[in-house]
């Protein structure tokens, strides 16, 4: 049963065509903006995913600008989250070894927090919770992914987020790229004569069984009945670390920003030297913001930490090679029950 929110005052027309967009995702794109939306809109459709999480699909992320009054619903596919799973799980590591021991502040690193409206692919942050700092807040890194989704419309987002976060430490960016933007099935193609005919839609074991020889899937390419379902072309890597003004994305100082790839030629030298930058200077934030909540407490465990983070980037590429066939079927599945 759909659980629904009290809609007597917001504009009903446009809330019906927002939940549309959550109830039937586009296939071939991970995101949807909606343009001169009303913040009781985006309230009320707010409260109705997250009261109906567990059937919606494409699991919506909604972020809402509410100075330009647009709302951004964004899907997230296996390849979308693979990059941030990957991290995460390094740089939390990290943030253990040195604040596990300690009771004045609580660090987290999430993957739906959401800041004034919007919610980052990742973000990790830290609350104080001595008496009489309760509630104090510093955001430390922000993470974006894009994945059939506009670069320029994920920066612009990033953008908005440090402009409302200005003492964010680093922000990362993940562009992932097919080598053409999916389409699905064209009526009376090979895949659609061959698949749209049939009775009920296959298990993702029968359906990836149709791709021939498996060793292909590890150029992330997947074809099967003729179509391709997903192909990636590249991963690209961007991270920021604040100078002494907030983060410009649009900066090209080589002491603030590290560029690399990992697919299809793994350069990523630069991008982890910088992430391992900001995350020294969240560490150092850490100790002074300690000290700040805890001025009698021994802050050396902050201070003289000597963990070392190391990142296997094959884990991750292993992990895009069975995302990118988790993404394939999904489309499949999509695509199969829309055209029935």
């Amino acid at each position: 049963m759909l659980i629904v929110a009290d809609l007597d005052t917001i504009d009903l027309d446009q809330c019906r065509d927002v939940l549309e967009c959550i109830m039937e995702p586009d296939p071939e794109e991970e995101a949807v903006a909606v343009f001169d939306a009303y913040y009781k809109v985006y309230s009320a459709v707010s409260k109705i995913t997250e009261l109906n999480w567990h059937t919606l699909p494409g699991r919506p992320r909604l972020s809402y600008f509410k100075d330009d009054r647009i709302l951004l619903i964004e899907s997230r596919s296996n390849i979308h989250e693979a990059p941030f799973n990957f991290l995460g799980q390094e740089l939390f590591s990290f943030l253990l070894s040195f604040s596990r021991n300690q009771q004045a502040l609580s660090t987290t690193l999430s993957m739906n927090f959401e800041l004034d409206f919007t919610i980052p692919d990742m973000s990790i942050w830290t609350v104080a919770m001595t008496r009489g700092h309760v509630g104090r807040r510093k955001i430390h890194v922000i993470g974006e992914c894009t994945f059939a989704q506009h670069t320029d419309s994920v920066l612009w987002k990033l953008k908005k987020e440090i402009a409302d976060n200005a003492e964010v430490l680093m922000a990362i960016m993940v562009v992932i790229d097919e080598h053409h933007p999916y389409s699905s099935p064209e009526r009376m193609s090979e895949a659609w004569q061959m698949l749209r005919q049939e009775t009920s839609a296959r298990s993702p074991s029968s359906f990836h069984s149709l791709q021939g020889d498996p060793a292909q899937s590890h150029d992330k390419h997947i074809m099967i009945a003729g179509h391709t379902w997903c192909h990636l072309a590249s991963v690209r890597f961007h991270v920021w670390v604040r100078g002494d003004e907030p983060i410009n994305v649009d900066d090209d100082n080589n002491e603030l920003l590290a560029r690399g790839t990992l697919f299809p030629n793994q350069d990523m030298d630069e991008v982890e030297a910088m992430i391992k930058k900001g995350m020294k200077m969240t560490q150092d934030c850490l100790a002074t913001f300690y000290q700040e909540v805890a001025p009698d407490s021994d802050i050396s465990a902050f201070r003289n930490s000597n963990t070392s983070l190391t990142f296997y980037w094959n884990h991750l590429l292993a992990s895009l090679a069975v995302a990118a066939e988790d993404t394939a079927y999904a489309r499949y599945h999509s695509w199969y029950n829309l055209s029935t």
